[in-house]
């Protein structure tokens, strides 16, 4: 690839972190098929971002500031993680595998917040003051019960909070949040964040009321869990006993 080939994709990748949203079918369907032949059709991305203002807002600002830079950082935060440098193949595979997902922007997002190399790699692209917002319709459905689905979003979100990176839950379109799903995406962050780190940089989006009230009975028990090893070894008592009457 040469230069105006990576600062394409670069900048193309950043922008898809930075959707609040899944993208349109439609587009996602261009971009499914341009990453069957990416390493040819990779300038069809700089294109695409045209039909939908959203991606292209984001796109034009991540691609200003690598044009503008020569892909050298500026601020002094970044400056002390130099950007990371991968090989053409291992550039093209990545983004091969975001682009031909079926929700591009998700696993772009999943991607940004498992991967500590894809972090560095967009750093300059992506501020660590910006919030990281995960669309949980999107990401688990509108029924949100499972401990497995709760797991999910704390798998993603855990290592942006333990860096005190803001984010936000979007709860928009989901009708309910049910307790053993809030437990385990929430709850058992209170394991190694404080409760007052979890206020400030952890915001919940269009979470019904009556969810919202349940959540914070839930993080005043995993506080109290958490932090009173007596509290702790009793309810652990009782968990068992009664996973023994079953």
């Amino acid at each position: 690839m040469n230069l105006l080939d990576k600062i394409t994709l670069k900048s193309f990748l950043a922008a898809l972190v930075r959707q609040a949203h899944s993208l349109p079918a439609d587009l996602q369907q261009e971009i499914n098929a341009i990453a069957k032949s990416l390493s040819v059709k990779l300038f069809q991305l700089d294109l695409l971002t045209e039909d939908y203002p959203l991606l292209e807002k984001d796109y034009i600002a991540a691609r200003g500031i690598l044009q503008d830079d020569g892909e050298r950082l500026r601020s002094s935060v970044v400056e002390e993680n130099p950007v990371v440098e991968i090989s053409d193949e291992q550039l093209l595979n990545l983004a091969s595998e975001i682009l031909s997902a079926e929700d591009s922007v998700s696993v772009a997002k999943q991607a940004y917040a498992e991967s500590t190399e894809f972090r560095q790699l967009l750093a300059q692209l992506l501020p660590q003051t910006s919030s990281y917002t995960i669309p949980i319709l999107n990401l688990i459905g509108k029924y949100c019960i499972t401990t497995e689905a709760g797991q999910k979003v704390y798998d993603l979100i855990h290592p942006k909070l333990l860096e005190e990176q803001p984010v936000e839950l979007d709860f928009t379109g989901v009708e309910v949040a049910a307790p053993p799903f809030l437990n385990f995406a929430i709850g058992q962050l209170l394991k190694d964040i404080q409760a007052e780190t979890i206020n400030r940089i952890l915001h919940r989006k269009n979470l019904n009321s009556l969810d919202e009230e349940a959540l914070e009975f839930i993080i005043d028990d995993c506080q109290q869990y958490y932090s009173d090893s007596e509290f702790r070894s009793r309810v652990d008592q009782v968990i068992y006993e009664l996973e023994s009457a079953l």
